[in-house]
């Protein structure tokens, strides 16, 4: 009988210890966010680039609520901000601030537009059977296995449905021989996908810079 008392003595200890430490822990991880900080303060970026950016919250165990972005209805025009990969996109020249904002804590950066775009410059597939050549007018010479021309592209908005995630691409479109032509760059891989209409998905072609 008295081993039996004193066991059950131990596991009620135990218990009670097991209590306090869960208490402990939930004391701990409720605890307000103290300060908020971001990668980056200042960004310059050409016209179309993504940079991502991270947060910082202090305690590292503070409570995490959701962190919110934005950068106000006015600036649209100049950057978006993309929650779900942290992600600054620069739509057009110009500067605006975008600010996060957590537990009433806030911090900001502010971003710089510039007139040129990110899309310029040499483009080719890794065989070199296809190379597109961009300036900052979006203007360019489309060398495949068909000929060389100039091809004016303008940027395209997504139709609905062709994109689950349209703050990580450009869409730009343009047209030879009477054939339409895609490109998407990829903001994240930094890559271009080029899809000629009336062509599988499959025989589209991936250019890197080169």
């Amino acid at each position: 009988m008295k081993r039996s008392k004193k066991i059950l003595i131990i596991l009620a200890l135990g218990a009670f210890a097991a209590a306090q430490a869960v208490g402990l822990f939930l004391l701990v991880r409720t605890r307000p966010a103290e300060s908020l900080t971001l990668s980056e303060t200042t960004l310059t970026l050409k016209m179309d680039e993504g940079r991502r950016i991270s947060h910082t919250v202090e305690p590292a165990s503070a409570a995490r609520k959701l962190l919110k972005y934005k950068v106000s209805a006015s600036d649209e025009v100049i950057a978006w901000i993309d929650d779900r990969n942290e992600m600054i996109i620069a739509v057009s020249p110009g500067t605006c601030t975008i600010k996060a904002t957590l537990d009433g804590l806030t911090a900001a950066v502010d971003v710089t537009v510039t007139e040129e775009t990110v899309l310029a410059g040499m483009w080719k597939t890794e065989d070199e059977d296809v190379r597109l050549l961009l300036d900052h007018a979006l203007s360019g010479r489309l060398e495949t296995e068909t000929g060389v021309e100039t091809v004016l592209w303008t940027r395209d908005a997504f139709t609905e449905g062709e994109n689950d995630n349209p703050l990580r691409y450009v869409k730009l479109t343009g047209e030879r021989n009477g054939a339409r032509l895609v490109l998407y760059y990829d903001r994240l891989s930094d890559t271009l996908r080029l899809h000629v209409d009336g062509t599988e998905k499959n025989a589209d072609r991936t250019l890197v810079r080169g």
